[in-house]
């Protein structure tokens, strides 16, 4: 069963407020966290994207492991940057907004992952925003490329 919850308490508080208007009631987990069947979810989940538009345009970055989650908020902390932090089903994910997308890439020296887009090719050096799964990698024109085929648009 799908589960949310945001670490910043007045976000979550906003997020409670907002699912109250829902035609159901989602369970409410030991940690706060706001639980639901896959049916409801996309309900759940639209009142949660009105809570993230409050903060600002956004987008969600996460990482693969708990050392790798601690040091991006780490550096996000340590540079200023704005960012929150949701639990999805157990994983941290950041919420981040589009305007510093450039600055929440790691730098090149830093970066481990494939060296090129497995779809156009294209390399790392290029691209900057990899989605990374093993030894595969998409960039972020294939991603925008597909999903406007999906929509039709293409």
């Amino acid at each position: 069963m799908p589960s949310l919850r945001f670490e910043n308490p007045s976000l979550q508080s906003r997020f409670l407020d907002g699912l109250k208007r829902l035609s159901f009631e989602p369970q409410i987990a030991a940690d706060g966290s706001v639980v639901c069947s896959d049916e409801q979810w996309p309900e759940v989940n639209t009142v949660a994207h009105e809570v993230r538009d409050t903060c600002f345009k956004w987008y969600f970055s996460w990482c693969r492991t708990e050392e790798s989650t601690k040091e991006l908020e780490q550096r996000l902390r340590s540079q200023g940057l704005p960012f929150e932090i949701e639990h999805h089903d157990g994983r941290v994910v950041f919420l981040l907004p589009v305007s510093d997308q450039d600055k929440h890439l790691p730098a090149p020296d830093e970066y481990s992952g494939p060296e090129s887009c497995s779809f156009c090719n294209a390399p790392y050096t290029e691209r900057k925003q990899f989605v990374v799964s093993g030894d595969s990698a998409i960039c972020d024109r294939c991603i925008e490329e597909l999903y406007a085929e999906l929509r039709g648009d293409k």
